[in-house]
């Protein structure tokens, strides 16, 4: 009796100290979920095991099972951590009707029947729902910042379920010395050692999983960051361009260049800096806004059209493009990203024309049944080969003779970034020397 009130001592000192550590981490990293509800978790299991310690010692049977009924609150804590992690609300009428039950049950065993082994069952049925529903949950979790951790904290509450479920079947029939203090028999002492080894696991498994969580999002944000300059990189390269260009005609003027025509490419230049200053003013607003608020709006896709084609006007002008445009319906998206969709596909299609005859680009758009707008920009250029078309849109990757045509393969996968992110889609058909026609489809707006 004396050696059970000592393990159960020891115990509370050990989830004490577990309490005591999930609290400081909870204080420096207040956002962390579920670090709040698994020390409340660990707190309520030292005090149900000093409780019973003391009913163990002093040979309280009702005291004893009023420290084992602390554990019916504890596990329902450590279960509701899970669900804080996850980023789900917790049922406080279903938790309040567990609690009930099992401890009207416990209640039963404890006045009417002075039986441990009833007490103990009734304890390990609640640990094997409770925590078997728990861990399917974190085994289907799929989110990548998560979903590492939340399966080692799946495998370690199944365990724990699957062990309870034993017991629960067990221990029923196994009988101790009579008195209440006999019949705490060597597999409820082997339980209590391996339980408190899994909970223990359970709170460092939440402290990784938060880490691992912290350390995900981190190179997300870095990863992001990098994809964003290589990006703004990419779309400030047309109008930057058009500035060297039209400053290079105008300082190296040809022999019979009147100064009207000195002064028509200095303006074209001043001009196409304007736009880039614009632009990058632009990005910098749009990168400080939350962008998941500033997607959801509606926009005339006829003016980021013709916001794209000023910004390569020089380029345009150079090949003597003409460039038809339907009606286009509004779309619900981001009107700087759609921007720089069109800006990225007016671009490539002067970069892979056709050098036999004039560069022509057809933009209609059609309202579907789907709830979307299919805008479809047409060029006659080279076209893209059957073996490429499925490849354009991944980072760094070109399409046909790379080295006749300058570029750094982003702009297409940048396309398919920003579409999709909107809710939408992109995609490319074409026949080899017969033009390719991209179809961006987005959300149309509401009426």
């Amino acid at each position: 009796m004396l050696h059970m009130s000592s393990i159960l001592f020891s115990f509370t000192v050990m989830q004490f100290i577990m309490a005591a550590v999930l609290m400081v981490f909870w204080r420096v990293r207040t956002k962390a979920n579920g670090l709040k509800e698994m020390a409340l978790a660990a707190a309520l299991g030292g005090t149900g095991a000093l409780i019973a310690g003391f009913g163990t010692y002093s040979q309280n049977f009702h005291l004893g099972t009023a420290g084992i009924a602390c554990f019916v609150f504890t596990t329902l804590a450590a279960a509701r951590s899970m669900d804080r992690l996850q980023g789900r609300d917790p049922n406080p009428v279903r938790e309040a009707a567990a609690a009930i039950l099992a401890i009207a049950i416990i209640g039963y065993f404890a006045v009417a029947e002075h039986s441990v082994a009833g007490i103990l069952t009734t304890l390990s049925a609640l640990y094997a729902i409770v925590t078997g529903v728990t861990a399917r949950r974190l085994l289907a979790e799929k989110n990548p910042a998560l979903k590492s951790g939340c399966r080692i904290l799946g495998v370690l509450f199944a365990v724990f379920a699957a062990l309870h479920t034993v017991r629960v079947f067990f221990r029923p029939f196994i009988e101790g010395v009579p008195g209440p203090g006999g019949q705490i028999v060597p597999l409820d002492i082997l339980y209590a050692f391996i339980g408190l080894a899994i909970v223990i696991g359970w709170s460092l498994g939440l402290l990784w999983t938060i880490y691992n969580s912290s350390e995900h999002q981190l190179r997300a944000a870095y990863e992001d960051l990098e994809r964003f300059s290589a990006a703004v990189a990419h779309d400030l390269k047309s109008p930057l361009n058009a500035v060297i260009g039209n400053i290079e005609a105008a300082t190296h003027p040809a022999p019979n260049q009147s100064p009207e025509t000195r002064d028509r490419f200095l303006a074209s230049a001043h001009e196409a800096a304007l736009r880039m200053n614009r632009f990058i003013n632009d990005l910098l607003a749009d990168a400080r806004t939350d962008h998941s608020a500033s997607v959801a709006e509606a926009v005339e896709p006829a003016q980021c059209l013709r916001a794209a084609r000023d910004g390569l006007a020089a380029q345009l002008e150079a090949v003597s493009a003409e460039i038809t445009v339907g009606a286009l319906p509004l779309v619900t998206a981001n009107g700087l990203q759609l921007t720089r969709v069109f800006q990225n596909l007016l671009d490539n299609a002067v970069k892979y024309r056709s050098h036999d005859r004039p560069l022509h680009i057809d933009v209609s758009a059609r309202r579907a049944d789907d709830g979307l707008v299919h805008i479809s920009i047409r060029d006659n250029g080279t076209g893209i080969a059957r073996a490429d078309q499925a490849r354009v849109f991944d980072r760094f990757a070109r399409a046909g003779k790379q080295s006749l045509v300058e570029g750094d393969g982003m702009g297409l996968a940048e396309c398919r970034r920003v579409i999709e992110k909107a809710g939408g889609t992109i995609s490319v058909a074409s026949e080899l020397g017969d033009g390719a026609t991209f179809t961006v489809s987005l959300p149309a707006a509401p009426d």
